[in-house]
């Protein structure tokens, strides 16, 4: 029975159509970071002041070597947007970010982390079928498996934060989020939000319920996306949460990479989509 279901795993095959939309996001998102560190080194390099690498210090690069790779990141990102040897392209930048961020701790951040994990997962899977430059999309049926994995990736975060933060009696409690009001009501304020919905969230009763409801939150999105009956629920619960979490905190790009990564889970509906009204939105040809 095992054996049946892990060959299922690895021969189940499926519409791959968001696979393109959902590559061409995390490329923009290396294509930021790539840019990010390169304005970074522009202040200065890294390894001429106090840095904590994960890695022998003879493999540090030096500031000509890391300028080079900080090009190349860039470089890399731009073929994963435009789909040129995209997948190839995206496994390299998840390999070179990797050694990056092991030579300085200090630049590492669980985002920067799970964007490059999404990165090497997702260059697996036959991405570059579809939202490409130049030359005809190919079929976009492909195998399944390392869609899989990027899900299980997406659900472990989730139930990771969700769970640290439930055996957090801080954060659990709502202090932890009256501390985050008070930091950033600034750029929330900056962002649009009244300043009297602030004052009112900023009340220690009322972040504690909302703690609450964001454990909660992040628990249900761990399964809730991968079920069909909830996954439409899941889906404008995780925007409408990690729209809340864009005003009120900074986290680089982590709700964008959460958000991009729905596209995993939609496989099907795009799927069913096509086959009703053809490649091209019209009705299907006979």
């Amino acid at each position: 029975m095992i054996g049946a279901a892990l060959r299922h795993w690895r021969d189940e095959v499926g519409d791959v159509t968001a696979l393109g939309a959902v590559r061409v996001a995390l490329g923009l998102m290396l294509l930021h970071g790539a840019v990010r560190a390169a304005r970074e080194l522009s202040a200065g390099y890294f390894g001429d002041v106090f840095h904590w690498s994960m890695l022998p210090e003879a493999l540090v690069p030096s500031r000509a070597v890391y300028t080079v790779l900080v090009a190349a990141l860039g470089l890399l990102a731009v073929l994963v947007v435009a789909g040129l040897r995209s997948r190839e392209a995206m496994l390299a930048s998840a390999l070179l970010g990797t050694y990056l961020l092991s030579c300085d701790r200090l630049q590492f951040h669980h985002n920067r982390w799970a964007l490059l994990c999404m990165a090497l997962l997702v260059s697996l899977s036959p991405c570059d079928r579809t939202f490409r430059i130049g030359g005809a999309s190919a079929p976009a049926v492909g195998p399944l498996w390392p869609v899989r994995l990027a899900q299980l990736q997406v659900s472990i975060v989730y139930l990771a934060s969700g769970g640290s933060k439930l055996f957090d009696a801080d954060w659990r409690g709502g202090q932890v989020l009256l501390e985050r009001f008070h930091l950033y009501a600034s750029q929330a304020i900056d962002a649009g939000v009244p300043a009297g919905i602030l004052a009112w969230l900023s009340h220690p009763d009322v972040t504690g319920a909302l703690a609450k409801l964001a454990i909660g939150t992040e628990l249900l999105l761990a399964l809730g996306l991968w079920l069909r009956r909830t996954r439409w629920i899941a889906l404008a619960l995780g925007m409408i949460f990690h729209g809340i979490i864009e005003v009120t905190a900074r986290v680089e790009g982590f709700s964008w990479l959460m958000l991009a990564s729905y596209g995993l889970f939609f496989l099907p509906e795009l799927g069913a989509l096509r086959a009703r009204f053809g490649r091209h939105g019209g009705p299907p040809v006979k």
